[in-house]
């Protein structure tokens, strides 16, 4: 089989008893192992003790279940960070809203402003005009 490096988000698993001709013999399965979500630490030791003594076939399965969990992972995961980005969006766009409208209030406060001014304006034209 192969050698292939795993990573994962999960974090490795911590006081397993693996011994080094398991960890040279099988690299691949002891870091699947460790980095399975679905197993507690015994069930994680438990087959590290037993990868020696596993069959071909029953290797292959092992294998392919570690591989499909952790392709559901990722799968879970790229989906959970595509909602994030999405959401992330959402906020921006919400946060624009909000600035949009603000300005839109500020430039409606200095518009009344520049009337109440030209008003002011016309009036004193006006009245100049009537003491002329």
């Amino acid at each position: 089989m192969a050698e292939t490096t795993v990573t994962t988000a999960a974090p490795p698993a911590k006081g397993l008893n693996i011994p080094e001709e398991t960890q040279k013999k099988f690299p691949e399965f002891v870091g699947l192992i460790k980095n399975s979500q679905s197993m507690n630490e015994e069930e994680r030791q438990y087959w590290v003790d037993v990868l020696p003594i596993m069959t071909e076939d029953q290797l292959n399965n092992l294998k392919s279940i570690l591989d499909n969990e952790k392709k559901q992972l990722e799968e879970v995961n790229k989906e959970y960070d595509q909602g994030v980005k999405e959401d992330a969006r959402k906020f921006n766009l919400k946060f624009d809203e909000i600035k949009y409208k603000e300005k839109k209030r500020i430039l409606a406060e200095e518009e009344e402003k520049d009337e109440e001014e030209d008003k002011k304006r016309e009036d004193a034209a006006l009245a100049e005009l009537a003491n002329l």
